[in-house]
């Protein structure tokens, strides 16, 4: 199959549109056509649905847009390998959900300290969907709650975070009965962290109350400090944070406490020396974490 034909099946596929495809390519809208017309005769099976307002993939020209991706993706993962050097430079992409994004900032610092060559850049976003952008090659590696089992991912412990009630003080917390009710306050409402909770408070015969979820920390926390609800966050979160009125941390009890962060990667990456040296930056900027000896070297893959 031709690469050239993929290339311009997936800009039809990107613009909906015959012509805006023709323009986005600098082709003319004809040989655009032509080339669709080729690929679907090669595949035997129509890759669009033709209407008045333009085109729509077909179920076979999803499926066709998806390898079509996975493909390029690879392309460029090669062109990176072949083109590596042992100075690190270009760029990594790395994902972290919203609490592990708190220990970030002193090791991107420091990377780039080191490697002023390569460009980090950091996407934010649910651990559901840094699983996915991990495995569809978006980003090279993230931080998220583990564990995380997947037979194409590798995950290592980066650190066991130890959980605490955020309570603000108009609460007036005497124990976990104080929160009987009462709004918990959350970035992610599945996460992990309302798990152990919700565990805890069976275990008290309490229950948990309404849940209200949030799209910025910033938003939540100051909801907490206005006296809305609780929330539940990693302990060094909180003391990261230097809050010293109208808001306390009380831990949970350590059966119910301990939250590991794991970082991800899939198996079979491509190590280059730029991603090869920000781990070695994590080990020494997060002493506690267990990195195996899992991870290839530079030219190597698994």
């Amino acid at each position: 199959m031709d690469i050239g034909l993929l290339r311009v099946f997936q800009a039809v596929a990107e613009e909906g549109s015959i012509s805006k495809a023709a323009q986005s390519l600098s082709y003319v809208q004809s040989n655009v056509t032509a080339r669709i017309q080729q690929l679907e005769q090669e595949l035997k099976t129509p890759l669009f649905y033709r209407h008045s307002r333009g085109i729509t993939l077909t179920s076979a020209g999803q499926t066709l847009l998806e390898y079509t991706e996975r493909i390029f993706k690879l392309l460029d993962e090669a062109q990176q390998a072949v083109l590596d050097s042992p100075v690190p430079k270009g760029s990594i992409m790395v994902g972290s959900d919203t609490t592990a994004a708190v220990r970030l900032p002193v090791i991107l610092s420091a990377y780039r300290s080191c490697y002023p060559d390569v460009e980090v850049q950091l996407q934010i976003c649910r651990p559901s969907e840094l699983i996915d952008a991990v495995l569809q090659h978006t980003v090279q590696g993230a931080f998220l709650d583990g564990p995380v089992e997947h037979p194409e991912i590798v995950q290592e412990l980066v650190i066991n975070e130890q959980l605490g009630l955020i309570i603000p003080d108009s609460m007036d917390y005497e124990g976990l009965h104080s929160i009987h009710g009462q709004t918990l306050l959350m970035l992610n409402a599945e996460c992990l962290y309302r798990m152990r909770l919700d565990a805890w408070l069976r275990e008290e015969g309490l229950r948990l109350g309404k849940v209200m979820e949030f799209g910025t920390m910033e938003g939540l926390m100051a909801c907490v400090r206005a006296g809305i609800g609780f929330a539940v966050l990693p302990v060094s979160y909180f003391r990261r944070m230097n809050i010293t009125q109208g808001i306390s941390c009380y831990p949970f009890p350590e059966r119910y406490a301990e939250v590991p962060t794991v970082f991800i990667r899939r198996r079979d990456l491509y190590m280059t020396s730029a991603f090869r040296e920000f781990i070695e930056v994590l080990k020494v900027h997060l002493p506690e974490a267990v990195f195996s000896n899992e991870l290839p070297a530079a030219g190597a893959g698994q």
